[in-house]
Order: C-alpha cells, then structure tokens, then sequence
C-alpha cells in the first residue's frame, strides 16, 4: 500500500470514528510521524494534502525540517532536554514531551 493509499484509509477510520462520537467532521487532526523517514516519502504525504507532521528526534528536526515547505507544521514527539528547547522552537508548532 502507497502513503497515499494508507493515508487514506486513515482519514476514513478518523471520519468514521467522528461520526461515531458525535464530533464535528474534521475536529480531529491526524499527525503523520516520521521517524527518521528521509524526505522524498514525505512529500508524497504533503502531495495528498498532510500538513502536519511529527518527529522524535531533535537532530531530525533541525536537519530536515528547514528543508521542507516552510507551510507545513511540524510537532517534536520525542523526548526533549530542557538544554535543546531554545535551537528546537523555531521550527516546531507543538513540543509534545519535555525531560
């Protein structure tokens, strides 16, 4: 199955899983997480309109985010040392996990 396709069906089990708990359609958003993923995949995912995008490792995000489309939004999943929050912060919507 393509990013394309997963993501898809993704969407339909979030939609559905909305329309179940009585939610508006659309409340809920979908965090694509990378996970050292290089970056050609990912612009698949933005090709199928995902704009919001998570990373466990600081090193990640500081190499391959300022690469990216400067319109997507990116969350740091991963663990995150107080030291690393001021390089991490112009990069990042969200910080998810702080040590």
């Amino acid at each position: 199955m393509s990013i394309a396709e997963n993501l898809a069906a993704v969407r339909d089990r979030i939609a559905e899983a909305e329309r179940r708990s009585g939610r508006d359609p659309g409340s809920a958003r979908l965090v694509a997480v990378r996970k050292t993923w290089p970056i050609p995949p990912i612009d698949e995912a933005v090709a199928t309109g995902q704009q919001l995008f998570g990373e466990n490792k600081v090193q990640e995000i500081l190499e391959k985010v300022p690469a990216m489309s400067s319109e997507l939004r990116w969350h740091l999943i991963g663990h995150l040392q107080s030291n690393k929050i001021r390089m991490v912060l112009p990069h990042c919507s969200m910080i998810e996990t702080l040590d």
